[in-house]
């Protein structure tokens, strides 16, 4: 895995588990209760794209 694509995926989980940790913790401050469902699939929607990254090969010609 080349380096860019390694930076990338640790990118997009850390965003992700900032995100969904930070819904988490919006539900039990009982904020609004769209923006907790906002964080957390923004943060599940992040965790799919470092998923993503991590099994994509580029093709080989």
């Amino acid at each position: 895995m080349s380096k860019t694509r390694k930076t990338l995926l640790i990118s997009f989980l850390a965003a992700a588990f900032i995100l969904a940790g930070i819904g988490s913790y919006a539900r039990f401050e009982h904020w609004s209760n769209m923006l907790c469902c906002r964080l957390v699939f923004t943060g599940l929607i992040m965790a799919t794209a470092a998923l993503v990254v991590a099994m994509w090969r580029p093709k080989m010609h």
